[in-house]
């Protein structure tokens, strides 16, 4: 991120009579440049200030004739002389005096009138009239405009010649020359020599003046009156701060009027003699920066500006050498400094064609993509270059880099544009930020700003403390780094806030077993621990129709992109410090097992086109769905939330889940008081464990809507003594109270017979989900909102009872069912017991609060068969089952039921037919 500026390198301007042409186009006859010291050798000493000496010599045609008449001259006519400067090489004509440019070319004298003190060279020029005549006149500085960084002239027979500088674009390099001579004049030769201290006393002899009294036009030699400026000397050119023993090279180019942009072009990398432009002496070149990196805001965990502002003392002294260029800038932000994701709402990019490297072209890129501004002083230029700086495209950038910054200035008739790679640690996010081979051009400082407010692009680290800044600087003249450390204080909202976002849960209709949009949400503020983990467990029969849902495929729902058919909700996200967080939104996804869960959700947010120009994918989050064996409510449990991604921390602000699919979440059909659970993690460990209340309304209007239906089954199952399967079948029609207890009354004729069981399963054994296949006295099919039926056995139970006594008594045995599909199982429980006029009574309580659709039971008859009819033919008694139905709403309703007998229907047949 240097500035450059201009210098100044002179060729000469001069014109030429058209003379014949006799070779096809402009060519150099002889073309020099020296450096020179004041011993008039080749000065090596890297950042001295030499004299520089351009010359050359036209193509010349002594044979040539125009009009019949012997004109010997120039082959063809100079149109344009250019000379590049090596990088480094500057000229700083900055307080220097001027000469006004009316004062250049004086009319009918033939002249310069400038101030001696703006003199800062001498030109010698040979021109072809009746013969070659040789002059000697003063190069001046000359007063110029906004779009030009120096100008220089000088006037030969009242010819004005100006000398132009420029800045190159790519190496930053100064180009000089005059682009457009006169041709009034046939120039056979010239030799420009601009001087490194113009006021040094070893020029006295060579400075011109023009008085109303002396005779105007050009000297030739040493003056015979000598004289000095009144300036004080101060360095013009300064070699470049670099040393090789690779020589540097200037480009010398040159047309003609005949052929214009035919250029001949040489590189000349030697003096005449043939001595190398190669420097040493790098190691006595001064370079003492300074930088101090401040943060706008001295909060914790907040939005904030930043400034830079690098210093680099410039050595002034003409018998010494410049400070060395800056050549590289490392800046390593201290950890918990992050890039802000706040600050991409709204934020644009640049592509390299809109900033245009390597031109002269203003940058055309968004005012979105300007990040902040930059101030550049240097020692060439009287005013400061001014610019911005700007956020390169992701991945398209001279870098491929996710972030990379560009720093482009204007200047006088040139933009500088500088590259900056900003690297990211992937784990705690910590900023680097690198220039490197920046221009070789001189700054005394140069200040970034980067704004404040809520979409600064920089977040504080989230706890109060000293924390510092290193930067590393290397000069060209060395590849040893300065290492600078820059502290800075975060001392403001210091207090540690402890970990409790706030957390709101529930359905936008609560109605009980009413379909309900659902919305959660959990809230972090700045200054507290960043969100890691998210489980929830929702009411006991909040549940959802999954059914009818597609479930996504496991590649899709780890890469977030689980077709639409899959999709039950949306989830929207805040992300970075201060009042405008980051507002990304995504999808909810239903998904088959995840981990041991039977289902799970992907919760995806692409980042492309919500987070400003950045594209970091799709952030997903897998959870799974956890369904409770005893009373079928639903936990979530989250993967690690994403804390960092890429390199930028996330700093998340909330989370809003809104599950929302058209007839899939509905309310409990229970409206007792219930409470979503909230159990919260943080990046850390920190954890908070919250409640919120959920009662839905509405339970009264809810009816109770099962049938039961019983069937006797097996050949014998009329007789005495025998045992036949039972088989029970409920069904529920859609808009009621879902079961909450079902107590029912087996027939006399029915009576209990553990003894006939192959196997009692232990209390113990059922306790641990390990009952023995003997124990197995039946099955049951339910369908419920699954996509896929719940089945399972009926295990006989031995039953116990504790006294009051603390003693261990021996009761009827009891029932476990364990319903399982799709990797979910329920467990139904039921004990049996007898009333007072010894009815076999079995009681099914705690069912979950869930919908069912059917439910089939059928406990098993025959040799192991647990029922057992007593006495007379069932089919000469009453049989009735009588029931009593607890809703979940609390409604109770008394039905009964007659069963079907297989051998009743036989023994009925066969006596009609005795009959």
């Amino acid at each position: 991120m240097i500035k450059r500026l201009v210098l100044v390198s002179a060729l000469a301007g001069l014109m030429c009579l058209q003379v014949g042409s006799a070779q096809a186009d402009f060519h150099f006859e002889s073309v020099g440049v020296q450096l020179t010291g004041a011993d008039q050798n080749f000065s090596r000493q890297a950042g001295g200030h030499p004299d520089l000496t351009f010359s050359f010599a036209a193509a010349y045609d002594a044979n040539a004739v125009i009009g019949g008449e012997p004109s010997p001259g120039p082959a063809e006519a100079a149109h344009a002389i250019d000379l590049d400067l090596p990088p480094g090489l500057v000229g700083n004509p900055v307080g220097l005096a001027t000469c006004d440019p009316v004062d250049l070319g004086i009319p009918a004298r033939g002249g310069a009138k400038c101030p001696p003190a703006s003199q800062i060279g001498i030109a010698r020029v040979v021109t072809q009239g009746a013969g070659t005549e040789s002059h000697k006149v003063g190069i001046y500085n000359i007063a110029h405009g906004p779009d030009v960084p120096a100008r220089f002239g000088f006037n030969v027979l009242n010819v004005v010649n100006l000398v132009d500088a420029r800045v190159r674009p790519g190496d930053y390099g100064i180009s000089s020359g005059s682009l457009a001579l006169s041709q009034a004049e046939a120039v056979v030769s010239a030799k420009i020599t601009f001087w490194g201290v113009p006021a040094d006393p070893s020029h006295d002899g060579d400075r011109q003046k023009l008085t109303e009294t002396e005779i105007p036009g050009p000297f030739d030699g040493p003056r015979p009156d000598p004289f000095s400026t009144e300036v004080t000397r101060a360095p013009f050119l300064s070699s470049p701060t670099s040393c090789s023993t690779a020589p540097v090279a200037f480009t010398a180019r040159g047309d003609s009027w005949e052929h214009i942009g035919a250029f001949d072009t040489r590189s000349l990398t030697t003096e005449p003699d043939g001595t190398p432009f190669a420097f040493d002496g790098c190691e006595r070149l001064p370079f003492r920066p300074s930088i101090d990196v401040l943060p706008l805001s001295q909060a914790a965990d907040a939005p904030t500006g930043l400034n830079v502002d690098l210093k680099v003392p410039q050595a002034s002294d003409p018998d010494g050498f410049a400070t060395a260029h800056v050549r590289r800038v490392v800046m390593r932000f201290p950890q918990g400094m992050s890039v802000s994701p706040s600050s991409a709402a709204g934020l644009g990019a640049c592509a390299p064609a809109e900033i245009g490297l390597g031109t002269n072209a203003a940058p055309a890129c968004p005012n979105a993509s300007k990040l902040g501004k930059v101030t550049i002083d240097t020692p060439l230029l009287p005013d400061p270059l001014t610019g911005d700086v700007i956020l390169a495209k992701q991945n398209d950038n001279p870098f491929r880099s996710l972030l990379a910054l560009y720093i482009a200035v204007k200047g006088p008739g040139f933009y500088v544009k500088l590259p900056g790679k900003i690297d990211l640690d992937q784990i705690t996010g910590q900023l680097t930020a690198t220039f490197d081979n920046t221009p070789q051009l001189p700054f005394s400082r140069m200040l970034v700003e980067f704004p404040g407010g809520s979409q600064a692009a920089l977040a504080t680290p989230t706890t109060c403390g000293t924390y510092n800044t290193h930067v590393d600087i290397t000069s060209w003249a060395s590849n040893t780094p300065v290492a600078l450390d820059s502290p800075m204080t975060i001392n403001q909202d210091c207090a540690a806030k402890a970990f409790a976002p706030s957390f709101t849960a529930g359905t936008t209709n609560p109605i009980a077993g009413q379909y309900s949009p659902f919305v959660f949400t959990l809230t972090r503020s700045d200054g507290m621990p960043f969100l890691q983990r998210v489980e929830t467990s929702l009411p006991k029969g909040m549940l959802a129709d999954i059914s009818k849902v597609p479930q996504c495929d496991p590649g899709p729902a780890n890469a977030g992109f689980c077709p639409a058919a899959s999709r039950i909700g949306t989830v929207a996200a805040q992300s970075g410090p201060g009042g405008q967080p980051l507002s990304l939104t995504g999808g909810v996804y239903l998904t088959g097992p995840y981990k041991d869960a039977p289902f799970g959700l992907s919760i995806a947010v692409p980042t492309a086109g919500q987070a400003g120009p950045f594209d970091l994918g799709v952030v997903t989050v897998r959870a799974g769905l956890y369904v409770d064996r005893k009373d079928a409510h639903v936990t979530v449990k989250s993967d690690p939330l994403p804390t960092i991604i890429q390199g930028i921390p996330l700093r998340l602000r909330q989370v809003r889940i809104t599950i929302d699919r058209e007839k899939f979440l509905f309310n409990p059909t229970s409206c007792e008081k219930q409470s979503i659970f909230g159990s919260f993690g943080a990046l850390g460990g920190a954890t908070s464990d919250q409640k919120f209340a959920f009662q839905p309304g509405g339970c009264k209007a809810l009816d109770l809507r099962e049938t039961f239906k019983f069937k006797l089954r097996g050949s014998r199952s009329t007789k005495d003594g025998t045992s036949p399967s039972l088989e029970a079948a409920v069904t529920q029609a859609p808009g009621g109270t879902n079961l909450a207890k079902v107590e029912a009354k087996l027939p006399l004729a029915l009576v209990l017979e553990p003894k006939n069981a192959q196997a009692l399963c232990k209390p113990e054994q059922a306790a641990k989900f390990s009952c023995p296949k003997t124990s197995i006295v039946g099955s049951v099919t339910a369908r419920s909102v699954l996509p896929h039926d719940l089945k399972g056995p009926v295990y006989f139970v031995e039953g116990r009872r504790v006294t009051k006594t603390g003693r261990v008594v021996s009761t009827l045995p009891n029932l476990w069912i364990p319903l399982s599909g799709d990797g979910v199982t329920i467990d139904l429980n039921a004990k049996s017991q007898v009333d007072s006029i010894d009815r076999l009574v079995t009681t099914f309580s705690e069912i979950p609060d869930a919908p069912i659709k059917s439910v089939n039971l059928k406990i098993n008859g025959g040799k192991h068969g647990i029922l057992v009819v007593a006495g007379k033919s069932t089919c000469k008694r009453d049989m009735t089952f009588d029931l009593r139905i607890t809703g979940q709403n609390g409604d109770v309703e008394t039905k009964t039921a007659k069963p079907t007998i297989d051998g009743c229907k036989k023994a009925k047949k066969a006596a009609a037919k005795k009959r």
